[in-house]
């Protein structure tokens, strides 16, 4: 039986400060207690829009509560920025500190090591949100990025190469390490609260990080034009800062009981016992490692061989992540509203190979290289490879409940973790991989090794697919 929501419910409005002072919620920690009529509010009302409430509209502004929608809110405009910061550097930052002698091998390392943080403090972030609370290491991660990247500014003040170059290295630590807690919170409170909208929430905060990603490299460029070095991170950690702020004091507070002790050990041994957890990380994992593994390679090819401008690349790119973040929210649609994803997340890697093949183009296809052929192979892979991530989160969290552990905070916590530390380890492969490729045997043949690579993935998804239907027709 449903019972009435303590955010609905008038006549306890008024006990809601005194109550906040004793629940668990993400600003909490797990020693502390839970109001035991919230947690049965959360815990059998099911979410505005779910499988379980036969009467969901299906507009999507409708299937979320007014809560879940100030959440999902403040989640979109902090990753948007949280893309923001990964892009900024890009348009300037290389030239400066070539400028100042500073070597390319370490000019790439400051990119580089980002990714490398991250992989190192994601699977901490877990435990230290149970800990501390969820929205406060989620505030103090994004205040964390903010100071950095304002900081980051300031080191055009430094004289010498190495003193530079040192300097970027420990900022650029200290910011992936905000991010990471933003990125991992983030989707705990994804898991938490979202329930069966988890892949539309997922959705969103990947088109606004693909947003700010896109957007961010104008901007800098802009600002660095106008007043140098300085201005484009004071501008981009200045907003993380206020937003931090304004997070801090109007994100609606979230409740969900954390009764499991389970060790992390337990925790491992279960996720890796459950065949369906281990595909989807998989596939998270190779979104980063595919889509990586040539970017870095794109930009030189489309110079030396199709002629393309650099203002022609930014815009194949532009089209490219617009194409992602429309494309996002079709995916999560389709995604919650079927039993067996895994059909459809086949053929989307069976349509990232084709893209990847159409970029150079390879020659077996008998097409010839030009300019919008490899646009349409960057529009294509984009708009298609979410149709293959997006449902992945989801999918872990009910599978790793599935396999034995508890739905409750603990958990939400632990797969977060575990699907950033994958995510990031792609980032960290994939430009190796790719590049290593090409200087091996040439910009054509690695996008097909990656092409292959795809189509591997897509039979994975293809032998899963007929796992979860046979699972499904037992179940009937």
């Amino acid at each position: 039986m449903a019972v009435t929501s303590f955010c609905d419910d008038p006549e306890r409005k008024a006990t809601e400060p005194l109550l906040r002072s004793s629940k668990l919620d993400y600003g909490g920690t797990q020693d502390e207690k839970t109001d035991p009529h919230c947690v049965a509010a959360l815990e059998e009302t099911p979410l505005v829009g779910s499988k379980s409430d036969p009467v969901a509209p299906e507009s999507p502004s409708s299937r979320y509560t007014p809560r879940q929608k100030r959440l999902l809110a403040g989640l979109a405009v902090v990753s948007m920025l949280n893309g923001s910061l990964m892009a900024v550097m890009a348009p300037f930052f290389p030239a400066e500190a070539a400028r100042r002698g500073v070597p390319q091998t370490a000019i790439s390392g400051v990119y580089s090591c980002f990714a490398l943080t991250q992989v190192v403090l994601y699977p901490l972030v877990g435990s230290l949100s149970l800990r501390v609370g969820v929205t406060r290491l989620y505030n103090a991660g994004m205040a964390t990025a903010g100071v950095s990247t304002a900081a980051f500014g300031a080191f055009n003040y430094i004289r010498g190469g190495t003193p530079f170059i040192v300097a970027c290295y420990v900022g650029r630590f200290v910011e992936a390490t905000g991010t990471a807690c933003v990125a991992a919170c983030a989707f705990t409170i994804i898991g938490n609260q979202f329930g069966d909208c988890a892949s539309s929430a997922v959705a969103m905060v990947t088109a606004a990080q693909s947003i700010g990603i896109t957007v961010a490299p104008a901007l800098a460029g802009g600002l660095y034009a106008l007043a140098g070095f300085g201005l484009p991170f004071y501008v981009i950690g200045g907003a993380m800062i206020v937003a931090a702020v304004i997070n801090a004091q109007f994100m609606p507070a979230v409740v969900k009981e954390n009764n499991s002790s389970e060790g992390l050990f337990h925790m491992v041994r279960t996720f890796a016992g459950s065949r369906e957890s281990c595909v989807c990380l998989l596939f998270v994992f190779n979104y980063m490692f595919i889509f990586l593994a040539f970017i870095p390679s794109a930009a030189p090819y489309a110079d030396s061989v199709l002629g393309a401008s650099p203002a022609m690349i930014c815009l194949f790119l532009s089209v490219a992540a617009a194409s992602c973040v429309v494309m996002s929210f079709v995916w999560a649609w389709i995604a919650e509203r079927i039993s067996n994803p895994y059909p459809m997340m086949s053929i989307c890697l069976l349509l990232v190979a084709v893209s990847q093949l159409l970029i150079p183009p390879v020659p077996w296809l008998g097409l010839q290289p030009s300019q919008w052929l490899f646009g349409l192979g960057m529009t294509m892979e984009e708009a298609v490879f979410g149709g293959a991530y997006i449902p992945c989160f989801q999918l872990m969290l009910t599978a790793t409940v599935r396999a034995g552990l508890p739905d409750d905070l603990r958990t939400h916590a632990f797969v977060s973790s575990v699907y950033w530390t994958a995510y990031s380890l792609g980032i960290v492969a994939g430009p190796l991989a790719g590049g290593a490729l090409v200087d091996a045997y040439g910009f054509s043949m690695m996008m097909t090794a990656v092409a292959g690579w795809a189509v591997l993935m897509a039979l994975v998804a293809a032998a899963q697919a007929v796992a979860k239907h046979t699972e499904l027709r037992r179940g009937q």
